[in-house]
């Protein structure tokens, strides 16, 4: 076991290390294995690499976190003497500029920025959605991706924000501060993540459908959200006399349904019944069995990853630096 008064050579060690690492982005994974290699060596650190690509630069800083035998962490980092002053340099630093990092990945406030610009989960605190974000990131981070794969990513991203013109993206760009190198940057990354996204979808589909048939039976139903009571008998009717009601109907799979309406037999219904601090009635008009065709097997896939971003979210290991 390392003891304080023996962590001089590690740290020694360490500082070496970080030394001869190659500060690019396209050595990364060399650096890592790198890194990887003298964590053999000194197990009773437990070292991390701590990789900080800057944005829209393809320079990346590194430092490494190892366990102080008398309690807390070390951290060692190395800035080399290329005529810039530390002040400079430490504003760039992910201990300066970050705004969390999980297990591991840190992820500076400007990319946390753009990575809420693109997210928009209903029920989901700003904090929960970035490390969803990070995880998935990090999940996705070996994926293979070309430059089809990217430039479909920026297609999609511009889609949903309107931004199909050339002068309309560069006007964007200049709003938010973002340089062109930097959203390519995040436009690979969210290739990737669109890459693995699909293919673990495609794995659990088929599990997650077979031990959860009966939340993927095709629904028919019509129910209303209201602040009166109103009986299911009145919804064949015009409604004319409730006010400030919101009125559904849809053809959607049974899990998705209300809570009240998810047992309720086909030509049956239900109501009214206190549901989310309003009343709630509904008639289910018809229901299909679930069958293991390409929508079904779909929806079981995005529910399956739900669950397991939720679950890999739970395992990660999250600091937050200004919160």
């Amino acid at each position: 076991m390392t003891t304080e008064s023996s962590l001089g050579p590690a740290l020694e060690s360490g500082v070496h290390l970080l030394r001869g690492l190659i500060r690019r982005r396209s050595a990364v994974e060399e650096a890592r294995r790198a890194a990887g290699a003298w964590a053999e060596s000194h197990p009773s650190l437990a070292p991390q690499l701590v990789a900080n690509p800057r944005p829209g630069s393809p320079v990346v800083d590194y430092d490494l976190l190892i366990d102080d035998p008398s309690g807390g962490t070390i951290m060692l980092g190395v800035q080399p003497d290329d005529g810039a002053s530390w002040l400079v340099d430490h504003s760039t630093h992910w201990a300066a500029g970050n705004l969390l990092t999980v297990d591991g990945t840190p992820i500076s406030t400007s990319e946390a920025m753009l990575m809420l610009r693109s997210l928009t989960r209903a029920g989901l605190s700003p904090q929960e959605e970035l490390a969803r974000f990070c995880v998935l990131r990090n999940a996705a981070a070996k994926e293979e991706t070309d430059l089809a794969d990217i430039q479909a990513a920026a297609d999609a991203f511009r889609r949903r924000r309107g931004l199909t013109g050339g002068n309309t993206m560069l006007e964007w760009l200049e709003r938010i501060g973002l340089t062109a190198e930097a959203f390519h940057d995040h436009m690979a990354a969210n290739a990737r993540e669109r890459k693995f996204r699909a293919r673990k979808r495609d794995e659990l589909a088929s599990e997650h459908l077979a031990r959860h048939r009966d939340q993927f039976a095709k629904v028919w139903a019509t129910w209303v959200s209201s602040e009166d009571r109103i009986d299911v008998a009145e919804l064949h009717g015009p409604l004319d006399h409730h006010w400030e009601l919101r009125l559904t109907k849809a053809r959607t799979w049974s899990g998705e349904l209300p809570a009240p309406l998810r047992d309720v037999p086909a030509g049956e219904g239900t109501g009214p019944v206190p549901f989310e601090g309003r009343f709630l009635t509904g008639v289910v008009h018809k229901r299909e069995e679930a069958v293991a065709d390409a929508d079904t097997l779909k929806a079981a896939g995005e529910a399956a990853f739900e669950l397991w971003l939720a679950g890999a979210v739970q395992q990660a290991q999250i600091t937050w630096h200004w919160l």
